[in-house]
């Protein structure tokens, strides 16, 4: 709960934005006596806040009385502001600050009669308690410590593989498992090309790849060996080769199974 006492004591919202901030708080009210009895039900609904500004949403101004906050509920209604909503409580000379939150367009703030704030997406739900979804350069950065990854913003992690895949078929490859991967192609015996979905921010990204042999046999055509092409990895694209170890030059040589995947910065 949070608790007013006459006179002096405000209940406060300072907006950062030209949005469309709606607040309404609901509180009870006692008199100082022992025990306090309920004198009345108050509650306020204030007009749309439309300006970056500090704006009383609750005050306490009847002598010797308290009022007991019960709810609040602070809604963005604008379509596509985000607006930053401070929340303090000032007993005349010293301003607190009890709850800050970046409330994007539809979403909402609410404190409880538990004494609880919470922040509601504009689907309506619950963000978690350490704050807000991690943006892409937050993720890239790979040091914020009071946002969440989602499932999206996961990917953009500098430690996560942000393609994969699994190709099957000697001669006629099928993306049988990937992420990540628009297309692939046969490009010339013992060669695959990959293009990627959301391309890599430049060709400095890693490639790991591995094959599948044909069969156990240790002969000279049933070990197989896998590369990266020269100068093929591009933003969006590279070539894998394999060969097989015919004696003196190798042999180009399409494998049973490709495996591979990339982690880099992504575009």
């Amino acid at each position: 709960m949070i608790i007013l006492r006459a006179t002096a004591d405000v209940l406060r919202v300072v907006t950062s934005a030209i949005a469309d901030i709606e607040v309404h708080v609901s509180a009870m009210e006692a008199d100082n006596a022992v025990p306090p009895v309920i004198q009345d039900i108050v509650r306020s609904n204030i007009a749309s806040i439309v300006t970056a500004t500090t704006t009383t949403i609750l005050d306490c101004t009847t002598v010797n009385r308290r009022r007991n906050v019960r709810h609040i509920n602070i809604y963005n209604n604008h379509a596509t502001t985000a607006c930053q909503v401070d929340v303090e409580h000032t007993d005349g000379t010293n301003a607190e600050v009890l709850a800050s939150v970046s409330l994007l367009a539809g979403e909402t703030l609410v404190f409880t009669q538990d004494g609880v704030w919470q922040h509601f997406t504009v689907d309506g739900a619950l963000y978690s308690s350490v704050g807000n979804a991690a943006t892409q350069a937050d993720m890239e950065a790979a040091t914020e410590t009071k946002k969440y990854a989602t499932p999206q913003n996961f990917n953009w992690h500098p430690g996560t593989n942000k393609c994969w895949g699994h190709v099957i078929g000697a001669g006629a490859p099928v993306l049988a498992a990937g992420f990540n991967i628009a297309s692939i192609a046969d490009t010339a015996a013992g060669r695959l090309g990959i293009t990627i979905g959301v391309d890599f921010s430049s060709a400095n990204y890693s490639i790991v790849s591995q094959i599948e042999r044909g069969g156990t046999a240790l002969g000279e055509t049933a070990v197989e060996q896998s590369a990266i092409r020269n100068a093929s990895p591009a933003a969006g694209v590279f070539e894998l080769e394999s060969y097989d170890h015919t004696v003196t030059t190798l042999a180009a040589d399409d494998p049973n199974s490709t495996f591979f995947m990339c982690a880099g910065d992504q575009a």
